[in-house]
């Protein structure tokens, strides 16, 4: 079990950049959930490493990257499912794992572990003592897990999969747009002439093509290949993505805040193809949700209790 030290509560300035005590209650729940899945990866030997913003952090600046409000991790695609199954069945019952193979409407192709179902806005006993677990932070926090596909070492097929995962990508995230548009029976049907795959129209359409999506992204055998990535983020878009499959041989431990946290061997290689060469230097770029992400929690929170006391006045 994690210990985390009382003075990293503490509120601090990080790179010129001020880093507040409810930020650091919202760490310390995400570096908690963290440990406890690496305690499970580790339980059932699968091989996950943390990844993207949070590795770059780790080898940076041994720890968050202080504008940071998250963390991410990876698997390798056979690990994936797994994975999610494990944590289904072994994380704390008030955990919440989103994925397509665990929630209709999920709507990205990743894995959310959430600390928490629901905010604490006061009036629960239950949601007041997950509170006290998670040191006092009210809101949900969370773990994001990304599948490592592999990359055909072939041009024309990887051009062809990245055409492909790339249109399943935009059908799913924009259904309606392309519906509206008059284009959507048109390009599913090329998704399901590609993927060999007839799906229904019925009201899990959007589910159906982001599954078509993790078909697309699997396609290819690590025989075929020397480089993997993931599919969901820039990759499908941008080459310079692609990362050595040789990076992943092995793990290693970085420290990490006041702990240590598993990162790839060749971990160089893959800051470099995510962020380029000169990834050492600080750029202040704020995470691509809200920041802080519990920003609209937090409202929530003050808006129910607000309205609780105007309510008492009449």
């Amino acid at each position: 079990m994690l210990s985390i030290p009382k003075e990293f509560f503490q509120e601090e300035n990080r790179c010129d950049f001020y880093v507040s005590e409810i930020m650091k209650k919202s760490w310390a729940v995400q570096l908690t959930l963290l440990d406890e899945i690496l305690e499970i990866a580790d339980k059932h030997n699968i091989k996950i490493w943390v990844d993207y913003g949070t590795l770059l952090g780790a080898v940076r600046h041994h720890g968050f990257i202080p504008w940071d409000d998250d963390i991410d991790t990876s698997v390798m695609r056979s690990d994936y499912e797994p994975l999610i199954n494990y944590l289904k069945e072994e994380l704390p019952p008030y955990r919440i794992i989103s994925s397509f193979y665990t929630e209709k409407y999920h709507d990205r192709p990743s894995v959310v572990v959430s600390s928490r179902a629901n905010i604490d806005i006061g009036n629960s006993p239950l949601e007041s003592k997950i509170t006290t677990l998670e040191y006092g932070f009210p809101c949900s926090s969370w773990v994001d897990i990304f599948a490592m596909d592999y990359i055909p070492s072939d041009q024309q097929s990887w051009k062809s999969i990245q055409k492909h995962y790339s249109l399943a990508y935009d059908l799913a995230m924009y259904t309606e747009m392309y519906m509206a548009s008059g284009e959507f029976e048109s390009l599913l049907s090329q998704l399901e002439s590609f993927t060999g795959t007839k799906i229904k129209r019925d009201e899990e359409i959007v589910r159906s093509i982001w599954m078509l999506s993790e078909k697309i992204a699997t396609m290819t055998k690590e025989d075929e290949a020397n480089q993997v990535g993931w599919y969901g983020g820039a990759l499908r878009k941008d080459d310079r993505k692609k990362r050595p499959l040789p990076a992943f041989s092995e793990i290693i431990y970085a420290d990490f805040e006041f702990t240590k946290v598993p990162i790839p061997s060749g971990y160089a290689d893959v800051l470099k193809a995510e962020y380029g060469e000169d990834y050492m230097t600080p750029i202040k770029n704020l995470s691509l949700h809200d920041y802080p992400h519990f920003k609209n929690q937090e409202r929530s929170i003050l808006a129910f209790n607000t309205i609780g006391q105007l309510g008492d006045i009449f």
